[in-house]
């Protein structure tokens, strides 16, 4: 089994599970360039060389370590821990507060798995698995039949998942007519951007615009970029998710038609959450509805995005609610 996949040890009662095993590759790629650096700086500087070792080395250290970093789920003690560098216990969450493994997608392409708490079923989670390019990948395939359901098995030893389709008589989310759902949206921030980029495009159209150094065709392509952006944001605002129960369809309405399309509540397969970060820093989760078409292949509608996984729960809730509600006898 490659180093950088995912590992582990399944014995009576426990598993062992080794997820960060492309930390030591990346170690020695990075020891590799710091040894280079280090021979460098001696050749050129061998006086003030010192600090700079004792500098990568800290840097270097956690790298290598954090590689050893591995999660257990102990079944006779009814607990995961996870033990930071291989020895330092970070958590020790007891099964009952667990809530089930899940694949979570990442914005940039790619996925692990991750098990997360009934608290923040949404959250982050903790990763115990590598990340993988592709559901066909041979250890992420053995994984989840191995590993996957012998976790959920200790878990429902002690708590059984409950069902999540509840009927659900006051919507938080939708407004409702006749039978007709409606996600309710916040345009104000919408529709101050959409001012504010339209504001700008039109005024680089004026005598007075402040870009004035590009060439023309450099100038036009600045300004039709502003105004566009404008009509999305506005357009944004205005577009309607619709979850009609009598014709059982849930259909998105854009005023200029983006993303217009009706998908069946019969072919509803499950939701599917996205983290996005920007260089690195968490900056939303988008849910989204998975539906199957012809050609057995998935189409994505993206719901909403959230910024406190708290909400999502609810929202899912909400959705099923309505589809249930629906659904013919």
């Amino acid at each position: 089994m490659s180093i950088s996949k995912t590992q582990w040890k399944i014995e009576a009662d426990k598993i062992t599970i080794r997820p960060h095993g492309m930390l030591f590759i990346l170690a020695g790629v990075l020891a590799v360039i710091f040894i280079a650096l280090y021979m460098l700086g001696q050749k050129e500087s061998p006086g003030q060389i010192g600090l700079l070792g004792v500098i990568m080395a800290f840097i270097w250290l956690p790298f290598a370590l954090s590689g050893f970093t591995y999660v257990i789920f102990d079944g006779s003690a009814g607990r995961m821990k996870q033990l930071l560098f291989g020895f330092l216990p970070i958590r020790n969450v007891p099964f009952e507060k667990l809530y089930q493994v899940t694949m979570v997608t990442q914005r940039a392409g790619g996925f692990n798995f991750r098990i997360f708490t009934s608290a923040n079923k949404y959250g982050k989670g903790i990763a115990i698995s590598s990340r993988y390019n592709k559901e066909t990948d041979p250890n992420a395939i053995a994984f989840s039949n191995e590993v996957i359901p012998l976790i959920h098995q200790y878990l429902d030893a002690v708590a059984p998942l409950q069902s999540e389709n509840i009927v659900i008589t006051d919507y938080e989310y939708f407004t409702e007519t006749d039978g007709i759902y409606t996600l309710k949206v916040k345009k104000a921030g919408l529709i101050v951007l959409g001012i504010f980029f339209l504001a700008i495009g039109i005024h680089e159209c004026t005598p007075y615009a402040w870009i004035k150094d590009l060439s023309i065709a450099g100038k036009l392509l600045i300004t039709i970029f502003m105004i566009a952006l404008g009509v999305v944001f506005i357009s944004a605002a205005f577009t309607k998710l619709i979850f009609d129960k009598h014709a059982r369809i849930v259909k998105r309405k854009s005023p200029i038609g983006i993303g217009n399309r009706p998908f069946s509540f019969d072919s509803f397969i499950n939701f599917q959450t996205v983290r996005k970060t920007h260089n690195g820093v968490y900056s939303g989760t988008d849910v989204n509805m998975l539906f199957e078409t012809a050609g057995n292949k998935n189409n994505v509608l993206t719901v909403s995005t959230f910024r406190d996984t708290q909400q999502i729960e609810r929202l899912m809730q909400e959705i099923r609610s309505i589809m249930n509600t629906g659904r013919k006898s």
